[in-house]
């Protein structure tokens, strides 16, 4: 499917604003006139989840559901788009086996009632202004329901933007290339790739990575937020969408785009860096289909923007580059063997250091083939190397299996876990018993101190505590004499001065929520190596 460009000749502001208002009561007329089988429809598929469970039509049932929590508030019937989204998370619900399925014929119902309620005060639609300082600067619109697409893209060239429209996330890489657009708004639930994914593979362009990305997704809650933010977005809008408010906040992206790409002559050129999480979302997809080395480079904390815009001048542009630490950088290698990125690293240490860096050392690790070994893995083999390294005063080292190396045996050791939110407190209390750790629970900073002299080997530290916040047990902490407990902060607080600031009170690694439990069972074995 090719993307549905619209001429850069636009109509004129007015003529643009009488096509908005025409999309927007020729959908809502569509939606009035098929109202009531829709609800019907609706009302089928929750009996059906309601007798089949899991295995019932929940993935559809989601779906028209989705759809008319995003449309109906867009052209005028708020109540309904808010009783939908109730629906939305009964229906999450059932592919747990948890369907309430007497409170989902409820909402059915409160949807029906909102209806007549809505239709009542017809929407007073406001037209967005044209801002001409924008005219002719291109749009890309991912989203794959037409009715949503199309007021998009008709609000777009009433401000004077070119909108150029696909309808799904596959779609989303190659057009960005090929019309490099000012903005890219996306979906979040799209066929064939979603538009998580989707940020991901444009964040890791090098040529992509700049340009201002805009979430569009129903019923977005914190979690979604975070998320959409940590893969690099810029703004997250939740549906329905005020067309003016949309328009505002392209308008003020392309501002601060424009100031950050007018530097002052000493700055140093924009960073590929991405944040771990980013990169390791990036780092899985690629070794998933074709084999690739990983290497951590250690770097001087006091220069280490310096090294990192060096290091990015002298990587591929295909290659991915990602923090981990004040004092470290992760690259990835596609298609190359440990060896070949050994050989690439050192001449490229050598001129880092001619440039008066110095400790500057490399451990690399690789994968035999596509999808044989995780990214968690390699990161742990490639840290493995890059002790090596340090201790053998070597440039780089390559990780080998080695006779005697020792197995995990995480069955002896105690994670302390320091989290006031008891959900996210039994989520990582039953992955780490799971994996074979004794755990401990500490549900305050006092606490949490208090059951270091239990000697856990890990502490999971949440920052937002009551009594004494994550900050202030790092502090405390680096007054207790050694053996201190490794240690794994696992926050929604995500900015780099957090993260930062995390790292120099002694944690040894950092975690953003929402997070992946596997992935931090991963971490904690790669620190207890």
């Amino acid at each position: 499917m090719s993307p549905d460009r619209r001429p850069v000749d636009s109509p004129s502001a007015a003529s643009s604003a009488d096509d908005l208002q025409r999309v927007l009561h020729e959908t809502r007329h569509r939606f009035v006139a098929s109202f009531v089988a829709q609800c019907e429809s609706i009302r089928i598929l929750v009996d059906k989840v309601a007798a089949f469970g899991p295995r019932g039509p929940v993935a559809a049932l989601k779906q028209v559901v989705h759809r008319l929590s995003g449309l109906a508030g867009t052209i005028g019937f708020p109540t309904i788009s808010a009783r939908a989204a109730e629906l939305e998370e009964l229906v999450d619900a059932a592919g747990r086996d948890a369907f309430d399925a007497s409170l989902a014929r409820d909402v059915v119902r409160a949807i029906r009632e909102a209806f007549t309620k809505d239709l009542a005060s017809p929407p007073v639609w406001s037209t967005p202004p044209a801002v001409s300082t924008a005219r002719g600067a291109k749009i890309l619109v991912a989203e794959d329901e037409s009715d949503q697409r199309a007021i998009v893209t008709a609000c777009l060239e009433g401000a004077g933007y070119v909108p150029i429209a696909v309808a799904s996330g596959d779609l989303v890489l190659n057009t960005a290339r090929a019309e490099n657009p000012a903005v890219i708004l996306l979906d979040i639930a799209m066929p064939r790739l979603d538009g998580y994914s989707a940020c991901r593979l444009l964040k890791a362009d090098p040529e992509l990575a700049d340009i201002p990305v805009i979430f569009m997704t129903t019923g977005a809650n914190l979690d979604d937020r975070l998320a959409g933010l940590t893969l690099g977005a810029d703004e997250f809008l939740s549906k329905p969408i005020d067309m003016r408010e949309l328009v505002l906040r392209i308008q003020l992206l392309l501002e601060r785009t424009r100031s950050r790409r007018s530097p002052m002559a000493h700055e140093p050129p924009a960073s590929r860096e991405l944040t771990y999480d980013a990169f390791l979302a990036v780092a899985s997809e690629e070794i998933a289909r074709s084999p690739a080395a990983l290497a951590i480079v250690r770097l001087p904390a006091e220069r280490h923007k310096e090294s990192s815009h060096l290091l990015t001048e002298e990587i591929r542009g295909r290659d991915a580059i990602g923090a981990y630490g004040p004092t470290r950088l992760l690259i990835l290698m596609p298609e190359m063997t440990a060896v070949a990125a050994r050989d690439r690293l050192e001449p490229v240490i050598d001129r880092l250091v001619a440039h008066g860096l110095g400790g500057i050392c490399a451990g690399v690790s690789a994968t035999p083939g596509a999808g044989t070994k995780t990214a968690q893995t390699l990161i742990g083999e490639a840290d493995e190397a890059l002790a090596e390294a340090r201790y053998l005063g070597d440039k780089t080292a390559i990780w080998s299996e080695r006779p005697g190396r020792p197995a995990a045996a995480p069955a002896a050791r105690t994670v302390l876990v320091a989290e006031d939110d008891p959900d996210v407190t039994r989520i990582v209390d039953a992955q780490m018993r799971a994996a074979g750790y004794r755990t401990i629970i500490a549900f305050d900073g006092e606490q949490a101190l208090a059951a270091v002299r239990a000697a856990p080997d890990v502490l999971v530290l949440d920052l937002m505590m009551p009594k004494l916040n994550g900050f202030d047990v790092l502090t405390q902490l680096r007054e207790v004499p050694a053996p201190r407990p490794r240690i794994v902060v696992l926050s929604a607080r995500g900015r780099e001065q957090d993260v930062m600031r995390a790292f120099e009170l002694g944690a040894d690694d950092y975690m953003t929520k929402p997070f992946n439990p596997q992935e931090l069972t991963a971490r904690i074995a790669r620190l207890l190596k």
